[in-house]
């Protein structure tokens, strides 16, 4: 048996060069899944168990929709595949969805779960996460290689609008320490988070070796604005300060009493704070944060109260790698640098194990080790020499999910009869077959969505655009910042510190008038002073947009452009009236060349509404719907593209009160903490919800209706969008028979259909 091993693993690496980075070709392709298929073989004969029986084509269909574009096959996907005659069309297919946006949509999401990404992080400009989201999604798009993806996350530094991935540090900023627990628990299955406040109780992992571990990224700094050459024009202020004192208190007779006076009134008649904010006004909601650097001179200490027999509290921490290679940086080093090439290197064994392990189990619905992200010295695979395979082979592939991917859907396990049992943990699973699991949220969503929308895999390219203004705005304040003087920054500064003074007394004077005038009953009065103080607050805001804005962005498209370049203002843009935003709405209007795409204009957009509308009519013609009809058909899609697109196009995690909320889709608060159980919300949502309605899936517009519709069978169309399948003869005649052919019926064999298990579980 051992020789049969070592042979095996030895054709592994004959059969893929381990230098090619291209994915498999179909023979070896082949061979790995022959490779897989015998190693399962082997395995269950000694465990004295039978594999499931292989599922038809029905039932493949759906499942490998499901698993790869995350949604039920549409009625004519399904379709075509049933009634095609290729011998080799299962294989054709995984291809077919491996390579379609569809699976970015999908695998968006999962990764969206694992690493708790939200479109809108606390008290921030959600810059960050716009530009965060946009990296996992190209990373999916390019198929990016998994360790080269984990790599860029665990190295990033830089602003958002040229690396991304620094979204993956600042979702926890200035947290290091939990950030490196979740990190080795994410890509390393180790939970040593126990250890940051003592030796792990129940695994070998000791504090010293947390904080060893944490000295890598501690460093990590986020960066909240760009303000470096201000806040060294006043160090430089504060430094003429001190130096004058120290004159003054060489030369004095009192010890430095008088100078230490003097310098303390100089100090304060800088009003640096006042001076501060009115500088910072009107970026806290474009920046905070943008960027993440790192502090090379950064100090981990053990803390104050640590009392193992290994160090003491204060002791320095020295960055070193808890198991496998050693990584030991060299002064110069990037020391996340250092650590991102060790926790992602191909020698990293429990790197390569975590990420096969999570594969396998988003396909099959068990980990070949459970549970995959608790990994100790002890933990054994239920199928070791399957486990030792795809390592072997996802090193081979050079971390290519896509094709990793492939192999796992087309062995037998994969293709087999699901499992009813549901796995328990401690228990050991054989893996005859995928075990019997429920829709994620998004997979209903998504599906329902497929039901309603005629493009269900279409990006919303209105948000991207939107996600990307708003990261370009962020670039464009920060360059404003960063590309004028410093000190002639903070002049601006206290020139407007000046017209500001004036106008709180005048605020003042108005604010004690309006007191008296409401002591006095004279509502006239009163309203007059309101009105005056909220006049001032507009001539306070529009005097710092003249005053101290408008050089800035007059010196940055002289920078960028050139001297005789202009600002372009979107005329679309509807600026928020308040004037307390009326510094943050003037940035957000303004278009300096080389921050992105220039503003359309109101005749481009509209241009762009009517070319949509004639290419919806297209569609409605190419479906067959009468010309009478078409307006209202375009109508529908509009609505559709506006709020049933999918789970990946919506915020992450979507609002309370949604669909995805109901259905269990995760808070993003935790790792992987979305709610698997059903819930009569659920059901209520399956029946009541606007999308289930004769404004949705109902809509004699909506995919579903009109493939119903035009059908010689109705109940069969109806199976075959909702099941993929078409139905038994017993249940056609159970339907036929209670009238399941006129309008209402077909609605409630769709309601009905919707709640079952069948719908429910991927089977």
């Amino acid at each position: 048996m051992k020789m049969f091993r070592l042979l095996l693993a030895l054709l592994c690496l004959a059969v893929f060069h381990p230098h090619a980075r291209a994915a498999l070709t179909p023979d070896q392709t082949q061979k790995a899944v022959a490779d897989i298929d015998s190693l399962l073989a082997a395995h269950w004969k000694s465990a004295n168990v039978t594999g499931n029986a292989p599922v038809s084509d029905e039932t493949f269909v759906r499942r490998i929709y499901l698993d790869l574009a995350g949604r039920i096959p549409t009625a004519s996907e399904a379709r075509v595949f049933l009634e095609s005659k290729q011998a080799d069309k299962r294989t054709i297919l995984i291809n077919d969805l491996l390579s379609r946006e569809s699976y970015v949509s999908h695998f968006y999401n999962f990764w969206a779960d694992i690493l708790r990404l939200k479109s809108n992080f606390v008290n921030t400009a959600n810059v960050v996460p716009a530009a965060y989201a946009k990296f996992i999604k190209e990373s999916l798009r390019a198929n990016k290689p998994y360790d080269q993806f984990v790599r860029e996350m665990l190295s990033a530094r830089g602003y958002c609008w040229e690396n991304g991935a620094i979204g993956y540090y600042l979702r926890d900023p200035e947290m290091p320490l939990d950030n490196m627990a979740l990190s080795t628990r994410i890509f390393l299955g180790t939970r040593i988070e126990c250890a940051q406040c003592h030796d792990h109780p129940f695994d070998k992992w000791k504090q010293t070796e947390f904080y060893h571990l944490a000295a890598f990224t501690y460093g990590n700094k986020p960066v909240q604005e760009a303000l470096t050459g201000v806040r060294d024009a006043f160090k430089a202020r504060e430094q003429v300060i001190h130096e004058d004192f120290l004159r003054e208190k060489a030369a004095s007779k009192d010890g430095g009493k008088a100078a230490e006076a003097r310098k303390k009134e100089r100090l304060d008649a800088m009003e640096f704070r006042k001076v501060l904010n009115i500088i910072r006004h009107g970026i806290g909601q474009l920046l905070s944060p943008i960027a993440m650097e790192r502090k090379q001179d950064a100090v981990l200490k053990l803390p104050f109260d640590f009392h193992q027999p290994d160090g003491k509290p204060g002791d320095v921490m020295t960055p070193r790698a808890i198991f496998g290679k050693a990584a030991e940086p060299s002064p110069g080093d990037d020391r996340a640098e250092v650590f991102a090439r060790w926790m992602t290197s191909p020698e990293n064994p429990a790197f390569t194990k975590v990420i096969v392990n999570r594969l396998w189990k988003k396909m099959l619905g068990v980990a070949l080790i459970e549970p995959l992200d608790e990994l100790r010295d002890d933990a054994k695979a239920m199928a070791p020499e399957v486990e030792a395979y795809l390592e072997k082979l996802m090193v081979v592939l050079h971390y290519d999910m896509r094709a990793f991917l492939a192999v796992i859907a087309n062995t037998r396990a994969y293709q087999s009869a699901v499992s009813p049992g549901e796995f328990e943990r401690g228990s050991t699973y054989h893996f005859t077959g995928p075990v019997l699991r429920r829709m994620t949220a998004e997979h209903v969503w998504d599906s329902v969505v497929a039901l309603a929308n005629h493009e269900p895999d279409a990006r919303d390219f209105a948000r991207e655009a939107r996600d990307e203004r708003r990261i370009q705005v962020s670039h464009m304040v920060a360059d404003a910042y960063l590309n004028y003087d410093g000190k002639a920054t903070v002049d601006l500064g206290y020139a407007s510190l000046a017209s500001e003074t004036v106008i709180q007394a005048k605020e003042k004077a108005a604010r004690e008038a309006e007191v008296e005038a409401k002591r006095k009953g004279d509502k006239a009065r009163e309203t007059e002073l309101r009105r005056e103080i909220g006049r001032l607050n507009r001539e306070r805001n529009e005097a710092f947009v003249r005053d101290f804005l408008t050089p800035l962005l007059t010196n940055l498209v002289h920078k960028k452009a050139g001297s005789n370049a202009k600002l372009t203002v979107d005329e679309t843009y509807k600026m928020n009236t308040n004037p307390a935003v009326l510094a943050v709405e003037t940035w957000r209007k303004m278009h300096i060349p080389g921050y992105g795409p220039a503003p359309k204009t109101a005749a481009q957009i509209e241009a762009d509404a009517q070319a949509e509308k004639q290419r919806l009519t297209a569609l409605a013609a190419k479906l067959g719907f009468a010309e009478k009809d078409r307006t209202a058909f375009v109508a529908y899609c509009e609505k559709a593209r506006g709020e049933w697109m999918r789970a990946s196009e919506l915020d992450s995690p979507a609002p309370r009160g949604h669909f995805l909320r109901t259905m269990g889709q995760s808070d993003r608060d935790f790792v992987e903490n979305a709610n698997p159980n059903a819930s009569i919300p659920q059901a209520l949502a399956l029946m009541n919800g606007d999308l289930i309605s004769s404004n949705g899936v109902l809509s004699p517009f909506s995919p579903l209706m009109h493939s119903v519709t035009n059908s010689g069978d109705q109940v069969e169309a109806v199976y075959l969008a909702l099941l993929a399948r078409k139905p038994t003869a017993q249940e056609k005649q159970r339907l036929l028979g209670g009238g399941a052919s006129d309008c209402k019926s077909i609605e409630a064999l769709i309601y009905a259909l919707l709640n079952t298990k069948q719908f429910i579980f991927i089977q």
